[in-house]
């Protein structure tokens, strides 16, 4: 496996996570997104950042809903993730990629539904091993 799909099942915005380089110490990667008004994309990795693959973890545990927002970022901030619920169920994820410049962004927020996190969390788990 070497890319992760995830969909939204509201309006089909696509977020997606390619590994393009596996090293002893991290993983380095693209992160790219796709709505029906936006896309962009921005290189990441897991050097020296908490693992991407807890971060779904923990939103999967706490499938029921949390209160506040789940972050995670990398070293560069190149790829910013901020995940918060409401109690319907739904996941608002936004997220915020850096340009080349760091000055340049593009923000985008992509609704998930609580019963696709475990197999998020599954998936980035299966990417990012």
């Amino acid at each position: 496996m070497n890319h992760l799909e995830l969909k939204s099942p509201y309006d089909g915005s696509l977020l997606t996570f390619s590994v393009t380089h596996k090293f002893e110490d991290a993983i380095d990667f693209n992160v790219q997104v796709k709505t029906p008004y936006f896309s962009g994309s921005a290189p990441s990795s897991t050097f020296m950042a908490v693992p991407l693959e807890e971060w779904f973890k923990n939103m999967a545990d706490d499938w029921d809903g949390w209160k506040g927002e789940k972050k995670w970022g990398d070293l560069e901030s190149r790829v910013l993730l901020s995940a918060t619920t409401d109690s319907t169920g739904h996941i608002k994820m936004k997220v915020t990629l850096a340009g080349q410049d760091y000055d340049s962004e593009l923000r985008v927020n992509i609704m998930f539904e609580a019963g696709q996190l475990e197999g998020m969390a599954r998936d980035a788990a299966l990417l990012f091993a």
